[in-house]
């Protein structure tokens, strides 16, 4: 009943935060023939106007898009808490956490993860210590988040068929063990043994909800994160903006020349130039895979706008992608791309709830790290199957 009414919960989240969510993916066109416009007639290049929509603009829209994840999490299961059910949740939960050296109330933010990671770090404010919140962030980054599942079993009936089915029980069994290590790894340093504790708490009684203070409390979370990640977007954004910028063609990118560079080494972990480069592009949004195959084979855009989702994936990329790439390689980049970096929002909403970039940064390194070894190790067992 517990995990029903959490699922429920996450289910009324993105009802929530689906008009907030389509007003940040939809703006930038709506700006972006404006600026156009406005700057053409001002003589403004159109090198620098696209450099103005590609970076300020799309920066703008995924702000926006994150915040409306952050603003149905934190009013809808502010609601569960202040209604208080979210104290019972945690007490039922709380011996299945204590496995992950956390307690009761991580289960919250570790089942919102499989809808967005970014409201799986959100909801870690329920936590007690410092310690446990970083903790449930590390955790909540190996869970797939829903981005991942409307990518990643297109690859797999494209690749495998109705064997895509069992790369999907693959990603999960990986997903368990993931999780179990991590907490393992991070819990050494965040939550020691000596340091932790069984969870004390009153089950307060039942009660109406405040809805004024819910409100407040949503948009003071949400102004917050607000001021932090935009300019964190901005800068990535800039940066991804001149590693994928070409005038030629794709292979006119820097992010081009670096792929084929270090293919010999990225080939030993199971991705080509390709894949390595639709890798890179996962860690700003999964949703970007599927475009920057699709620019790849079909040349259908740009890297960036391919990332940057002003440029969508042709309808057939995934049968496309399979006459290039072995099943191998197929099955080691799908694992590297559910297990790598959940993506940029997830990110700058880590930093925000964390307040620390150092540990931020650590957890970002772990991940791309375990995703190239998972990525190695599925690699060469399935090469020898395929």
């Amino acid at each position: 009943m517990a995990v029903g009414i959490m699922l429920l919960s996450l289910i009324g989240s993105m009802v929530v935060a689906m008009p907030i969510m389509v007003l940040g993916g939809t703006l930038p066109g709506i700006l972006n023939g404006a600026l156009t416009a406005g700057l053409s007639a001002a003589g403004v290049s159109a090198g620098i106007v696209h450099f103005i929509e590609s970076t300020f603009v799309t920066a703008i829209g995924w702000v926006i898009s994150m915040l409306g994840f952050v603003f149905g999490i934190n009013l809808v299961f502010g609601l569960v808490e202040e209604v208080g059910y979210m104290a019972r949740v945690s007490y039922a939960f709380d011996g299945t956490m204590g496995r992950l050296g956390l307690q009761g109330k991580a289960i919250m933010p570790i089942l919102t993860g499989f809808g967005c990671t970014i409201g799986g770090a959100a909801g870690t404010r329920v936590m007690d210590t410092w310690g446990q919140r970083l903790l449930t962030m590390a955790v909540v980054w190996a869970v797939p988040c829903g981005a991942t599942f409307a990518v990643i079993p297109t690859l797999a009936t494209a690749f495998f068929g109705w064997g895509g089915m069992l790369v999907m029980v693959l990603i999960f069994a990986i997903m368990f063990v993931h999780i179990l290590i991590t907490a393992k790894i991070f819990g050494k340093k965040l939550n020691p043994k000596e340091d932790r504790a069984g969870l004390i708490m009153e089950l307060p009684p039942y009660h109406k909800p405040r809805w004024g203070f819910l409100f407040r409390q949503a948009a003071n979370r949400v102004w917050g994160i607000f001021k932090k990640a935009f300019s964190v977007e901005i800068i990535v954004c800039v940066l991804f903006y001149f590693l994928s910028y070409s005038s030629t063609g794709i292979e006119g990118s820097l992010l081009y020349k670096l792929g084929v560079w270090i293919e010999p080494v990225t080939k030993f972990f199971g991705m080509g130039w390709q894949t390595f480069v639709s890798f890179i592009a996962s860690m700003v949004s999964k949703e970007a895979v599927l475009g920057v195959l699709s620019a790849i084979f079909a040349n259908s855009g740009s890297i960036f706008d391919s990332t940057s989702g002003t440029a969508a994936a042709v309808g057939n990329v995934g049968e496309l992608a399979s006459t290039a790439i072995s099943q191998a390689e197929a099955l080691a980049f799908m694992i590297a791309v559910t297990f790598n970096v959940p993506c940029l929002q997830a990110v700058v909403s880590t930093y925000q709830e964390s307040h620390s970039l150092k540990w931020t940064l650590r957890i970002a390194v772990y991940y791309i790290g375990t995703a190239l070894v998972l990525s190695c190790a599925v690699y060469h067992v399935a090469a020898l199957i395929f």
